[in-house]
């Protein structure tokens, strides 16, 4: 990560929220004060002045429509102050947040007075040192009795198998899952003791049942998949899950996940793993993107997100509709448009002029430099209030 060398001094329009978020997100995970703190100065003064993701707000409309409530007398989008929003739900926000908290919830209290001087930057930078090392590092084969796992499910030619968390060899299982799955899941100091690095912090997490492992595997018990699952108020929710060297699941991996994840009964929401797997969470259950054909649910998807769309089967031309008002800047990447869908998007985002084509005889140009009423063909169409479409 490029460590940034000014700051920008933007204003974030939801910075409560995100506040808020993190007092919840620690209180959810357990995190220890230093932690906490970290989190509300250090991370935050990091999300206003370099999170690259971020919406810019220049209208009070945009800002209506992602801030709920009354317009604030600070804001004023035509002077020289930048005005932003970041979604909590950004996976870039999401894997920075855990990346951060695993690597200093694993560090030991003799080293949590350090904790203030440490930047986001420098978190990341060391946190991914340390997953270089131990890449580099030779791996030794791990000899278990794979007692410590319990078989509790089959998909095809997969299972899935269990970690017990009161087991003498669980150490182990979780650092030979990581040796295999080239993960920081199980890098201990000390593996027999289970004492120290990445491994530690995990372990404590199983032991207390904060989290259950699982481990999906092949017929000859090579992992492919490592999921983590945590439990609140009694329902199931995805933790984590991760392929080889924290990447997605590779996509013959992708089915057996889904088919775990419905076993369980697991909620998700917009997981970020999952968003990477393309998988949501409609009606109660996980599902391929790809395989998603009811049109409200396709609608409501891209209500969410528009870039579904490029993932969802033969979208109809209402779905279509509502991802070019949703995002025109992504028109030009759509398959199955008309001409309408294009003047639609042109209107609302200018810079595609250079990117769209026309099947009737119209001219990017022309369109803009006209007001309400334009023509397809010998057919007239009007597109009143487009502002709307913007929201």
């Amino acid at each position: 990560m490029e460590i940034s060398q000014k700051n920008k001094g933007r204003n974030v329009i939801n910075i409560e929220e995100i506040k808020e978020y993190l007092h919840g997100f620690t209180e959810e995970k357990e995190l220890s004060e230093p932690v906490d703190s970290w989190l509300q100065k250090t991370f935050v003064r990091w999300l206003i002045n370099h999170f690259m993701e971020v919406q810019v707000v220049e209208s009070v409309e945009r800002y209506k429509a992602l801030v709920k409530g009354e317009v604030p007398s600070w804001f004023t989008p035509y002077s020289s102050i930048e005005f932003i929003y970041i979604h909590i739900k950004n996976p870039t926000f999401v894997d920075t947040l855990n990346t951060c908290v695993e690597f200093l919830g694993s560090r030991n209290e003799k080293v949590i007075h350090k904790f203030p001087r440490m930047t986001v930057e420098h978190v990341m930078e060391k946190h991914q040192q340390e997953h270089l090392r131990m890449q580099e590092r030779q791996r030794k084969f791990i000899e278990t009795s794979n007692e410590a796992l319990e078989h509790v499910f089959t998909f095809e030619n997969l299972h899935v198998v269990k970690f017990l968390p009161r087991h003498k060899e669980l150490s182990l299982e979780m650092a030979k899952e990581s040796a295999l799955m080239q993960h920081c899941l199980g890098e201990f100091d000390n593996v027999e003791k289970a004492e120290g690095g990445y491994g530690s912090y995990y372990y404590g997490l199983i032991q207390r049942e904060e989290i259950t492992l699982y481990s999906l595997r092949d017929e000859k018990n090579k992992p492919h998949a490592t999921i983590s699952v945590s439990y609140k108020r009694g329902e199931a929710w995805l933790d984590q899950i991760k392929g080889k060297q924290n990447q997605p699941p590779i996509a013959r991996y992708v089915p057996a996940s889904v088919a775990f994840f419905n076993h369980l009964q697991l909620k998700q929401n917009y997981h970020p793993d999952c968003l990477a797997m393309s998988v949501v969470f409609v009606k109660g259950k996980s599902e391929q993107l790809s395989k998603i054909t009811n049109e409200a649910t396709q609608q409501h998807l891209i209500a969410y997100d528009p870039t579904f769309i490029n993932k969802l089967p033969n979208p109809s031309k209402s779905s279509l509709w509502l991802a070019a008002l949703r995002d025109p800047k992504q028109m030009g990447s759509l398959k199955e448009t008309n001409d309408a869908m294009k003047v639609s998007s042109l209107i609302q985002y200018p810079l595609l002029m250079n990117e769209l084509t026309f099947s009737h005889n119209l001219k990017a140009k022309n369109i803009l430099q006209k007001a309400e009423n334009y023509s397809i063909g010998k057919r007239p169409f009007l597109f009143p209030k487009l502002e709307i479409a913007r929201i």
